[in-house]
């Protein structure tokens, strides 16, 4: 059975040393659909500044992509599309700015990562399934 999560594509661009690594979206999504979950990946408008179409696209071949228009925060759509913390959130952002707003996001819901050797990727917890 597949399950659903969310991932802070944006966010996650930055897992490996601080610094934008277009690959790194694409191995995230990969792991996701590695362990049977359906990701839904969320992105800056300004992503083009940091990753190609083409890269774009192989993240896209795998999750769906969603692109928040310009002037509007992908955390806020990533936030609302949530649903109340049912859905467990793949990113290294704590949501801090958002509590207030999204009085349900607890730190279960939030699952950090890192990027290894060979583009390995780790999670800081046990993923847990939201059924489709």
């Amino acid at each position: 059975m597949t399950s659903q999560i969310l991932v802070d594509g944006s966010n996650v661009l930055f897992w490996q040393g601080g610094q934008a690594n277009r690959t790194v979206p694409a191995h995230v999504v990969q792991a996701l659909c590695a362990r049977r979950f359906a990701p839904r990946a969320y992105f800056d408008n300004s992503i083009s500044r940091h990753i190609t179409s083409a890269e774009l696209d192989a993240v896209a071949a795998l999750a769906e992509v969603i692109i928040a228009p310009r002037g509007t925060p992908a955390d806020a759509m990533l936030l609302a599309d949530c649903a109340d913390g049912r859905l467990q959130i793949v990113s290294n952002d704590r949501f801090r700015t958002w509590r207030g707003q999204y009085p349900d996001l607890r730190n279960s819901t939030l699952v950090t990562g890192s990027i290894g050797k060979g583009g390995r990727v780790s999670f800081s917890k046990k993923l847990r399934p939201a059924p489709i």
